[in-house]
């Protein structure tokens, strides 16, 4: 019997030694306060205590009361996405669906799906509030939190937004570089950005302007944002019949109902966002026509939007009355300013603003500090940009800004009707009772087509955006001035084929070319992997060292009988191997002895730092 007992207090203590990392209690709490990495694949409540780690959801569903994921005290955690997962927060109390809280910061990767959903007064992803209490409030602020890869479904709680803030809560730090993301606010929370702000009122409610989305970037995935929850499948940004939804006061992207957006930047990616009844499509939400109600001091709007991003913004009508709605980006209808706006680089916008906005600036209605007509602060649009911009009864863009700048390739006309533009795949035609305004007009509706020359090394291809493959010798039709993305491939040596079903190597550098009047010989931008041709020499030519290398096999002890073969390019070793591979990815090869292999290696491509050398040396310990 004593024996019984001892084995039995040494399997306790082994136990309880094992639960210091992850303890799983009755209620199946599952709490990691350990650093490392775990895999959850249920859970009632997944709780991440003060711990660096890296938690991978295979197929989980977690989901009880309270928020389902609570990230605290200054964590550090990556959630790794294998499969589909769900999170639900309990719609019953306030709560979120993966709570981040201040101080603490979440990674999403993987290249699995998250369906999020908020609970009450909480966001789907960040941060969860109720009424205004300022002694929680920096508590309840919503912690850091990166989207980097996966696919993410995120749908605000009552009064959250999807990714970002709950109720009465300012908005965090929010970076979204990969991936997919779907995310939808709800009754008042924006799609992205913070909760339901704040419409004025008696103490302690804040003034309109004072709660505020945070720092919000986009570098990178394909993002679609919307103020309530809607089907992007069917969305079409000239057709409001296809995004008429909810009143819910909020931005797509930015300040929930009442709040501010005081820093949006997107500068790669492709974004849509939706705005609903006087929430702008990317900025604030929307506003007062009380100035009791409204802190002019508070209330900031600062949008930069550049680099290669391809932004849809659209801010949908009050369908309760006719009194307007939010810009397409900038302003919430009644605010006394739309703020300070960019739009630089190769950006290409479309902005579809309610009725009385400017589709790039301010909102409907008069300003609620003085009454009169809202102004922005600064718009500035470069050279470069391609825009497309409608609004109903005013300016496409506010051109009464103190600070507006167009450079001089951009149209301007508070009149024009029935232009035609083609967008993409689609071709519209301007309503009638709308003015426009048209960046790079070329560009969009009768640009200059060119034929481009492939040239590419033997035995080599390149991989459009699209994924169409050329071949040394092949043409095709681009415009002049447009960016074009491009992947180096090395062909299948057996049938000289690229393919992505298994033939030859797609590399992993992305490079960017255009032909444009602004060179005159063809310039390499290395840091950005940018390929400029001028207009009388359209020919895409790649270079050893800045596209691809070509890498020699030998065997360091003699190389009589020797072979090389690399997965997917040379299937059968060959002797004296010389083959061109993009930089920037890794091959798997295999040396050989009288075709009997005997080694292998992950080999990852590089340049040359001399860069007048062409081939780069590989040596087998053999």
């Amino acid at each position: 019997m004593n024996r019984i007992k001892g084995l039995a207090a040494m399997l306790l203590a082994v136990c309880m030694i094992a639960c210091t990392a992850v303890c799983v209690y009755a209620s199946n709490e599952v709490v990691i306060s350990a650093n490392g990495e775990q895999t959850v694949t249920a859970a009632d409540n997944l709780v991440i205590d003060g711990s660096e780690c890296t938690v991978n959801l295979d197929n989980a569903t977690i989901g009880s009361t309270g928020s389902a994921v609570v990230i605290k005290n200054n964590s550090n955690v990556t959630l790794n996405l294998i499969g589909e997962s769900t999170v639900t927060g309990d719609s019953s109390t306030e709560s979120c669906g993966i709570y981040v809280e201040y101080g603490s910061a979440l990674t999403i990767k993987g290249s699995g799906t998250l369906k999020v959903k908020g609970g009450k007064y909480g966001a789907a992803i960040g941060s969860y509030g109720t009424e205004r209490n300022l002694a929680v409030e920096e508590r309840l602020k919503c912690g850091d939190i990166t989207i980097a890869e996966g696919t993410v479904y995120a749908y605000g709680g009552d009064k959250g937004a999807g990714i970002g803030s709950g109720n009465h809560v300012n908005g965090g730090n929010i970076t979204i570089c990969g991936g997919t993301v779907y995310a939808f606010g709800k009754n008042g929370g924006s799609g992205i950005g913070s909760g339901y702000g704040t419409s004025g009122g008696a103490a302690p409610t804040a003034a309109v302007g004072d709660y505020d989305a945070g720092n919000i970037s986009i570098t990178g995935g394909t993002v679609y944002a919307a103020a309530f929850d809607i089907d992007f499948e069917k969305f079409d940004y000239m057709n409001p019949e296809t995004y008429a939804g909810a009143n819910t006061f909020a931005a797509g992207i930015g300040g929930g109902y009442g709040a501010s957006a005081s820093n949006i930047s997107i500068t790669g990616g492709k974004v849509t966002a939706v705005g609903s009844c006087g929430g702008a499509g990317i900025g604030s939400g929307r506003g007062t026509s009380k100035a009791k109600y409204y802190d002019k001091d508070a209330f900031k709007v600062n949008i930069t939007i550049g680099g290669n991003a391809d932004v849809v913004a659209v801010a949908d009508d009050d369908h309760r009355n006719t009194a307007g709605g939010g810009a397409a980006i900038g302003s919430g209808r009644g605010t006394h300013t739309g703020g300070n706006i960019a739009i630089t680089g190769s950006a290409k916008v479309v902005a579809i603003a309610a009725p009385k906005a400017n589709a790039i600036g301010c909102g409907a209605t008069v300003s609620p500090v003085d009454g009169s007509t809202p102004v922005s602060e600064s718009i500035t649009i470069t050279d470069g940009v391609t825009l497309y911009a409608i609004a109903k009864e005013v300016s496409a863009v506010d051109s009464n800004a103190s600070a507006f700048s167009c450079s001089n390739n951009i149209g301007y006309d508070n009149a024009l009707t029935s232009t035609y533009a083609k967008l993409g795949v689609k071709e519209y035609t301007t309503p009638e009772d709308s003015t426009s305004i048209w960046a790079n007009i070329a560009d969009i509706t009768t640009a200059k087509k060119l034929t481009v020359k492939v040239v590419t090394p033997v035995k080599m291809s390149l991989r459009m955006e699209d994924g169409t493959v050329y071949k040394t010798g092949d043409t095709f039709s681009a415009e002049a001035e447009r960016e074009y993305k491009f992947q180096m491939c090395s062909n299948n040596w057996d049938n000289n084929t690229y393919d992505d079903n298994g033939n030859g190597l797609c590399g992993t550098v992305v490079y960017t070319f255009k032909v444009t009047k602004s060179v005159t010989k063809r310039t390499y931008i290395d840091d950005s992997h940018t390929l400029l041709m001028p207009l009388g020499d359209p020919a895409l030519r790649t270079d050893t060292n800045f596209f691809f290398m070509a890498y020699r096999f030998y065997n360091k002890k003699g190389n009589y009988n020797k072979q090389t073969g690399i997965v997917n390019v040379v299937n059968t070793p060959l002797e004296s191997l010389s083959v061109n591979l993009p930089l920037g990815s890794t091959v798997t090869a295999d040396g050989y002895k009288a075709m009997v292999k005997v080694t292998s290696a992950n080999v990852f491509i590089e340049t040359a730092e001399d860069k007048s050398i062409c081939y780069t040396n590989y040596y087998w310990n053999y």
